[in-house]
């Protein structure tokens, strides 16, 4: 946190008292080094995490340079209706009275006209909604003096670049223009070099390809593909998060994985594309108050999601790029807060983890899926703390009354079986060597590095099972004790193949076999082709 103040760097009264209501005392890093070229009208090229406090970095210089005209003065571009949602929201905390356009996909366009029509000096937008808007005559960018393009890799990621480019060829030469990515690659960079008049250029410290949230712990899981749904019953239940996010790669997966989760008692809702959008909004504002305890989501669908507080973010498989997996833990840990990023993989996937560690300096913690005992012990301790704060007088009036009739074993047996009636107790997974064993290693800098085991051969996995090794070839006949032995120790020597010859008791060959084979001569196993047809 920055030791300056808002009122230091120069905003309105105004704005100070929203903030002040909003308890909002000092400014972020990246808000310190924004607000005050940004009030100046200077072009901001900015590369900053997600999470970093972003949307206030540009969003109080851009509320305090709007005049009381109504038509529209500045545009906001973000990847995803959710997040263009989410920063006209906070736009509207700060001034609550602004007309506001929300351009966005997936909803009707009335309510959209209306806002042009009635005058809203603040567009914000996905890129695709825009430009429809531009192609139809019902945007007019002819007087616009600020851009806001935020999320910009994530645009480019979507394949959004291009619409962005053509909105912006629209624009009269001129506008404060502000760029917030968390990595610049050659796209970017060139955008910026196009439309960007002289900017200032501010790189934060966590920000880049190899970023590292000190605020946000990485345990990774060695787990199966097969068994990571039901892994993430066992740890919900052991942990017992307020809340949690869950990634999956597909739409499909974040159906099964939230049906798997309410049957084991933990209610979940799942939010990808397909979904209507006045469904995706009713979803997200359930679990934005703390109505829903857990969702299951696609990358898309909660990219640049901001929830507070949020404390666990879960991947169910990990994502093709670094870049991506940064984006998804970034969710939790925001503004100061502690978070968790839980990731779920396989073998294949933990050697990727592993590289990713050394490539982003993240520090992985590696841990093993509860079991069902370890989750019953858990589920006691947080009973437990529950009780204690809840003997009321009458309460413990009413206990006496049952200890008198009734065992008090068997009775807070029975209040246990009605309390966690609907809970599950967990999974009880295979104990294989997998489970609790990590990646092989490739190196001795992965050991000192305290990484994983190296993997173990199928006779050092089947001896720790108590089972016989497998038989392969070196193996083969067992002794009198019905153990395996070694060829060498085989009683029989392989006699060496000889070819024979034809015995004489087989019988004269037949008269074709020693005929030459002549290139007319129809053999017996092949007769000649008819030639019927050429008689009709």
């Amino acid at each position: 946190m920055s030791e300056t103040t808002f009122a230091a760097l120069g905003c309105s009264e105004a704005l100070l008292a929203a903030l002040a209501k909003r308890g909002f005392e000092t400014p972020m890093p990246v808000q310190a080094q924004t607000i005050q070229p940004g009030l100046e009208g200077r072009d901001l090229l900015v590369q900053s995490r997600t999470g970093s406090g972003k949307t206030l970095a540009y969003g109080l210089p851009l509320l305090q340079r709007l005049s009381d005209d109504r038509h529209t003065q500045a545009l906001i571009l973000l990847p995803t209706r959710e997040l263009a949602q989410q920063v006209g929201a906070e736009l509207h905390t700060l001034v609550p009275k602004l007309p506001i356009a929300n351009l966005v996909g997936g909803v009707a366009y009335q309510p959209q006209l209306r806002a042009l029509q009635m005058g809203s000096p603040v567009v914000v937008g996905t890129p695709g909604r825009v430009k429809d808007h531009l192609d139809r005559g019902t945007l007019d960018l002819s007087r616009v003096t600020m851009i806001v393009l935020d999320e910009c890799d994530e645009m480019l990621n979507m394949g959004f670049l291009e619409d962005v480019e053509t909105i912006l060829a629209k624009v009269p030469a001129g506008p404060q223009t502000y760029l917030f990515s968390a990595t610049l690659p050659a796209p970017i960079a060139k955008l910026a070099k196009r439309f960007l008049k002289d900017p200032v250029q501010i790189q934060l410290a966590e920000a880049g390809e190899h970023a590292v949230h000190a605020d946000i712990a990485h345990t990774p899981v060695l787990v199966p593909d097969h068994q990571q749904v039901r892994a993430l019953v066992n740890l919900l239940l052991r942990d017992q998060p307020s809340s949690a996010l869950i990634f999956t790669k597909t739409k499909a997966q974040t159906e099964e994985v939230a049906e798997e989760l309410t049957v084991s008692g933990l209610p979940a809702a799942f939010l990808h594309g397909d979904l209507a959008q006045a469904t995706r909004t009713r979803i997200l504002g359930q679990f934005k108050d703390g109505k829903l305890r857990y969702l299951v989501a696609t990358d898309v669908a909660a990219r640049g999601l901001d929830i507070e507080g949020l404390p666990l973010v879960v991947h169910v498989g990990i994502p093709t790029q670094l870049e991506n997996y940064i984006h998804r833990s970034g969710r939790t840990g925001r503004a100061g807060a502690k978070g968790t990023s839980l990731a779920l993989v396989g073998w294949k996937e933990s050697r990727i983890l592993l590289a990713w560690g050394r490539r982003g300096g993240l520090q992985l913690d590696w841990r093993a899926v509860p079991t069902p005992a370890e989750i019953r012990e858990a589920q006691t301790v947080k009973l437990l703390d529950g009780i204690q704060g809840a003997a009321s007088a009458a309460l413990l009036t009413q206990a006496a009354q049952l200890l008198k009739d009734a065992d008090p074993v068997r009775l807070v047996a029975g209040l246990l079986g009605l309390v966690q009636a609907e809970q599950s107790a967990g999974f009880e997974l295979p104990n294989e060597p997998e489970r609790k064993a990590k990646p092989r290693f490739d190196s001795t800098r992965e050991r000192k590095e305290g990484g994983p085991r190296p993997q173990r051969s199928y006779a050092e996995r089947n001896a720790a099972r108590g089972d016989s090794p497998r038989p392969d070839s070196a193996f083969s006949k067992t002794r009198p004790d019905g153990s395996f032995k070694p060829r060498s120790e085989f009683d029989e020597k392989p006699r060496p193949y000889v070819k024979s010859k034809p015995s004489a008791a087989a019988g004269p060959r037949k008269a074709w076999e020693d005929r030459p084979a002549a290139k007319d001569t129809p053999r017996p196993w092949k007769a000649a082709p008819t030639k019927a047809w050429k008689k009709k």
